[in-house]
């Protein structure tokens, strides 16, 4: 069993870390929005010790961003608007369900 110290290192980590691209293709698509919206939804719903949002440089997906990248996973999700973003706090985050319409490459 590890020891008590580590434990309490661990039990401090998100459940979840989404990344959302801010390359160029994505910022003129709207990226910038999306990350704030999905900081605004995840501290509305009470989910900011499970779920930690960071920006990322280019993910390679750019004809189909703004793209996110969730951990564990990966889960990619492309073409991510606003509504899209709620649609995945909602399901993803919060109930583990990932959004099947979102996936890249679907």
């Amino acid at each position: 069993m590890p020891e008590q110290w580590l434990e309490d290192l661990w039990s401090d980590e998100p459940t979840y870390r989404v990344y959302v691209c801010r390359g160029v293709n994505c910022n003129q698509r709207g990226s910038k929005e999306v990350l704030q919206k999905f900081a605004e939804e995840v501290k509305e719903r009470g989910l900011d010790n499970d779920v930690e949002v960071l920006a990322t440089s280019c993910r390679d997906r750019c004809q189909h961003g703004p793209s996110i990248d969730i951990y564990p996973g990966p889960v990619c999700y492309a073409n991510v608007t606003l509504h899209s973003a709620t649609d995945i706090v909602v399901d993803h985050l919060s109930r583990g369900k990932t959004v099947d319409r979102l996936v890249f490459g679907r």
